[in-house]
């Protein structure tokens, strides 16, 4: 797979997870990637893409030769990946993007990894964890809230997140969502 991808290995930078690939497609190195974007048709708009074994491992930079969607995934050819056989060592790997590849957003839009690291507090200041984790879910994405032992799962919908700043996510939740995260 040398043709298509950069021989350079890149460093730890600031990614963000698009997807993940399930299997190869076909014959001729086609990928199957389930999208994990806020609409299944972005990845079709990303023509430089990144792709690792796990989080933590180093990324390299792929060229996206041609983009579709299908009903359950996308399916991705990319450059220097031409067979089978190439594409099936990418089975299980993430697919990422370099945060400032992203498209740029309205001033009242944001994207959820930005929201990684902040305080958490409710409407009246009161703290309830830090953000450290987005969980992707089929209905919406939760935020994952830690508090010392404590951990707390918060849907991010827009009607919950009242304010966002460079220190904190300041949430308008409803009455009782807290103490039935407790429970948990």
């Amino acid at each position: 797979m040398s043709d298509g991808a950069s021989s350079e290995l890149l460093p730890k930078q600031d990614f963000v997870r698009i997807g993940k690939v399930l299997r190869p497609q076909g014959l001729r190195g086609a990928i199957r990637v389930q999208p994990c974007t806020a609409s299944r048709e972005n990845i079709l708009a990303y023509t430089r893409v990144f792709l690792s074994a796990s989080d933590e491992a180093e990324k390299r930079e792929y060229t996206v030769v041609q983009a579709r969607l299908d009903k359950t995934a996308a399916v991705l050819s990319l450059a220097g990946c031409t067979n089978r056989i190439e594409a099936e060592m990418l089975r299980g790997y993430s697919l990422w993007l370099y945060s400032e590849d992203l498209p740029q957003l309205d001033a009242d839009e944001f994207y959820l990894h930005t929201l990684m690291g902040k305080e958490a507090r409710t409407a009246d200041g009161k703290i309830i964890g830090r953000i450290c984790a987005v969980v992707d879910t089929e209905a919406h994405p939760l935020l994952v809230l830690r508090d010392g032992a404590q951990e707390r799962l918060i849907p991010a919908v827009a009607a919950f997140i009242i304010q966002i700043n460079a220190e904190a996510v300041v949430l308008a939740l409803p009455e009782g969502l807290l103490e039935i995260n407790a429970e948990l």
